[in-house]
């Protein structure tokens, strides 16, 4: 990402940093879609990662939670993502990494075409609670 994009990240990683901080959440990370093309998504900050593997993971469009999540525009939730395997069109690499067991995902947009740019990602690797609609709220309040 070039140096325009500097501030981009900076907001989201404070985003990450409050809701990671304010919350339960085990784990809470932030996916971008980089500018140039071919306009990848990649995880640019995460807090309460166990290991350095979600910096390789690249999100891909349509595939996973968080890449159907980019191009759905919608959010999603899995209280019990990791049943799912990698044949799944659920199934999400960094929930296995994390081995996170509940998550929710919601979509990041850019104004003014509500063109969704990334994922806001929140779990818990412990079934403390189940992820409902409050948490949808509470993620895209973040966002805000």
């Amino acid at each position: 990402m070039g140096v325009e994009q500097a501030p981009v990240r900076n907001r989201y990683q404070e985003v990450v940093t409050r809701l990671y901080h304010s919350s339960n959440y085990d784990f809470v990370g932030v996916a971008l879609r980089e500018n140039q093309s071919p306009h990848l998504t990649r995880w640019i900050h995460v807090l309460g990662n166990t290991n350095e593997r979600w910096r390789r993971i690249v999100l891909r469009r349509g595939i996973g939670l968080a890449g159907l999540v980019v191009q759905t525009g919608q959010p999603f939730l899995n209280n019990e993502i990791l049943q799912l395997d990698y044949r799944n069109q659920f199934y999400c690499p960094i929930a296995r990494l994390e081995q996170l067991t509940n998550v929710v995902a919601v979509p990041i947009t850019k104004a003014p075409f509500n063109q969704v740019v990334g994922v806001l990602l929140a779990g818990y690797r412990e079934h403390k609670k189940e992820m409902n609609d409050q948490d949808i709220q509470k993620l895209s309040q973040y966002l805000h």
